[in-house]
């Protein structure tokens, strides 16, 4: 009777996060009151509060669900047979794209980062969250340390410690730069280009992140070519998703 209870109170709760998800793209997290996720839900007040003890908390429990969700696109991306260098470029335009389709997604996930949110979170919340975010460096780290043996010159004299020390710095950076780009690619003065908006920050992505690599020693000849495969790639890695997929034929030309 308690499991049964237990499983209730987990699939009512995934539901009052699908239904807020939902509710935060369309009206942004300002423009959503409690009222109307326990309206959207069918579900009282009082049940809401007693899964989510304000909004930001709720705000909090949506991010985790969302990175979830990501982790187990990521985790495909990862153990595909090819070099490295292209899964985790994969990897990062996955999170391009979700950004320049998604906007109100991401926007869920940059305010759970901020601490006015979680001050008003539950602090396991902030856990859950926090372990999730560890969970995809640690992804990406094995990667990198992958890449510095293989595909990017002048390591190999490296000791260990100091290949993954390396190999954090190069994570953070690439990380860093991706999410710089995806703010900056979603703020009203890059809005304003209208049309040009999408091919603009496609090139501002693909140029930047280029430039980091080579600065780690990356060579390839042709690293357009490249990026425009592992951009093909991650359309196909997020086809069908719920949240993520990209719009019907986009993806085949920057």
């Amino acid at each position: 009777m308690i499991v049964l209870r237990q499983q209730k109170r987990v699939e009512r709760e995934e539901k009052i996060l699908r239904q807020a998800i939902g509710l935060f793209v369309e009206k942004g997290f300002l423009g959503v009151r409690m009222s109307d996720v326990a309206k959207a839900c069918e579900l009282s007040m009082g049940t809401i509060y007693s899964h989510f003890a304000a909004k930001e908390d709720l705000l909090m429990g949506c991010a985790a669900f969302l990175t979830r969700e990501e982790k187990s696109l990521y985790q495909g991306v990862i153990e595909a047979d090819e070099p490295a260098m292209q899964r985790i470029v994969t990897g990062f335009t996955m999170n391009w794209l979700i950004a320049q389709h998604h906007p109100g997604l991401v926007e869920i996930e940059n305010l759970s980062l901020m601490p006015s949110v979680w001050s008003r979170a539950n602090p396991q919340r902030i856990q859950e969250l926090n372990a999730l975010h560890q969970s995809f460096f640690v992804l990406a780290q094995s990667l990198v340390l992958e890449m510095l043996s293989s595909e990017l010159n002048g390591y190999a004299g490296l000791d260990d410690a100091a290949r993954e020390e390396l190999a954090m710095l190069l994570n953070h950076g690439m990380w860093g730069l991706c999410v710089g780009l995806n703010s900056t690619a979603q703020s009203g003065i890059a809005r304003a280009d209208g049309d040009q908006h999408e091919a603009c920050s496609y090139k501002h992505f693909t140029t930047n992140v280029i430039h980091f690599l080579k600065g780690y020693g990356w060579n390839d000849p042709d690293p357009e070519q490249m990026f425009d495969a592992c951009r093909a790639a991650a359309v196909k890695a997020l086809v069908g998703h719920v949240w993520f997929a990209c719009p019907h034929g986009f993806g085949e030309q920057g």
